[in-house]
């Protein structure tokens, strides 16, 4: 089956271009020249050129142009050497041709078509691309034979055939040993070549059977921690031309994104460590990793995680770990983690008073003999701010009517029209506990770091957060229960 990529997917990669050059490291052929000439023989087409893109996390970059010289025969040439990875030839249509590797030897030659047959191709000049070649015929003619035994155990199961069916079976066994058999073969045979470690990255790490205690009693956590703490053993990641593998990025989220995604902040915050020691301190991919974690955990919306910026802020850019970091960013990165450090998670929160509507009775976050205490900052004129809170009041009130409500709402009014203000909290009937004036105890403004309206944050009966952005008010109660849940784990 064709495969056609989205124009907008291929333009010029940029961000690693220069930096990956001139880290260009062994790999494929042991040739070293300056530049590249590779010749692409193409039967049966009539593009008058061929785009060359790169993989790069979840889409092709477009990286070079080859143009047509003779019928079937395009060219991309120039001074200087392409970024090392694994490659798609793009017709014209945007159709995939052919997936092949750029390696330290730029020069050579590949015969195709137009049909996706790769038992039709052929190349010359490049040892490496001839055993990923080798791969990609073994595993169309493995593909066909597995077909082929498939049908023959449904139509022999249909016949009621047993003896027949467990010999295909067995057949399909054998042939899966088979594969495995010649993809060990390829990467032993030749370690360095990029083919062959994004043929071991594919492997996944074998899981010992947990040990036995004196007691007789088994470490429930022994394999998921071996697992987390191996899983990126087949992985070469000083290694940067994995940037531009396809498997990085499906084994990067599957890691931070999914089994690591609920875990507690100093859970993360370990693998984190140990998975940026696989790369040397002064590499393209410690400096890859770094940007992208740090990114990643900034941005973040999964609640608490934003803890994982903060400790990776502190623990590489400020001690001088991230030397390409320029100053301007590291003063945004400092001052962002002086504004989140007294708001993180299980932080106490310092008490906050402030006069009701009155003018003359003064309120205190702390006042409260229900589990939870939302502080919800909001400013009259904000169109959003009237529409979360009349969803806010709703839940409150409805709560309340069941006698279930089991937190109380401590709302500050950000605004500096005071009789605006009041107005605004009569006119909407809000139930819970109000206050405003541009008068309090504290510069609330600068210790919320309220930016924006509306701003949310929860405190336990503790007095501690437990909830520092805001998430849709209909989740609120799901929240409470999902946080009471852990304090029970921890328990």
């Amino acid at each position: 089956m064709s495969r056609r990529f989205s124009f907008f997917a291929l333009f010029f990669l940029l961000c690693f271009s220069s930096h990956l050059t001139a880290e260009n490291k062994k790999g494929g052929d042991n040739k070293k020249s300056v530049g590249h000439e590779i010749i692409f023989h193409i039967k049966d087409t009539k593009d008058s050129l061929v785009f060359l893109a790169i993989h790069h996390r979840d889409n092709h970059y477009l990286k070079d142009t080859a143009f047509r010289i003779a019928p079937g025969k395009y060219v991309s040439k120039g001074d200087k050497p392409l970024d090392e990875g694994l490659y798609t030839l793009v017709s014209q249509s945007l159709k995939s041709y052919l997936t092949f590797i750029i390696d330290n030897n730029q020069f050579f030659e590949y015969s195709l078509d137009t049909t996706n047959n790769v038992m039709n191709f052929s190349v010359k000049n490049s040892n490496e691309n001839s055993e990923m070649l080798r791969f990609q015929q073994k595993s169309t003619e493995a593909g066909q034979r597995a077909r082929s035994y498939q049908d023959k155990i449904k139509a022999f199961e249909g016949e009621g055939m047993v003896d027949s069916v467990d010999y295909y079976k067995e057949k399909s066994k054998a042939l899966n040993e088979e594969m495995t058999a010649f993809i060990n073969e390829l990467i032993e045979k030749n370690p360095n070549y990029l083919f062959s470690k994004l043929q071991k990255a594919y492997i996944n790490i074998e899981i010992p059977d947990p040990p036995i205690n004196e007691d007789g009693s088994i470490d429930q956590n022994f394999q998921r921690t071996y697992y987390l703490t191996h899983y990126w053993d087949n992985v070469d990641l000083s290694d940067h031309r994995f940037v531009y593998l396809p498997v990085l990025e499906s084994k990067y989220n599957e890691y931070f994104h999914k089994m690591l995604q609920y875990q507690h902040v100093d859970t993360i915050a370990h693998y984190v460590d140990l998975f940026l020691e696989r790369a040397a301190p002064d590499s393209f991919m410690f400096k890859y990793f770094v940007d992208r974690l740090t990114y990643d955990y900034q941005v973040t919306k999964v609640i608490g995680q934003d803890a994982v910026f903060n400790y990776i802020v502190k623990n590489y850019h400020l001690k001088g770990k991230t030397p390409w970091v320029d100053e301007d960013l590291m003063k945004k990165y400092k001052k962002r983690i002086d504004e989140m450090d007294p708001l993180m998670l299980g932080k106490k929160c310092p008490e906050l008073t402030m006069p009701d509507t009155s003018g003359n009775v003064w309120r205190s976050t702390y006042e409260f003999p229900e589990k939870y205490m939302i502080i919800w900052f909001f400013d009259p004129t904000c169109s959003k701010c009237k529409k979360e809170s009349a969803k806010l009041k709703t839940l409150y009130d409805s709560l309340e009517r069941a006698g279930t409500r089991n937190f109380e709402v401590y709302a500050v009014g950000n605004d500096s029209d005071v009789e605006r203000w009041k107005k605004y909290v009569k006119d909407n009937k809000y139930p819970w506990i109000n206050v405003g004036g541009n008068t309090a105890n504290m510069d609330y403004v600068k210790f919320f770091n309220v930016i924006a309206n509306p701003s949310m944050f929860v405190l336990n009966k503790n007095r501690e957060f437990i909830l520092n952005k805001q998430i849709e008010i209909e989740n609120l109660p799901l929240f409470f229960e999902e946080y009471e849940r852990s304090q029970e784990d921890k328990k």
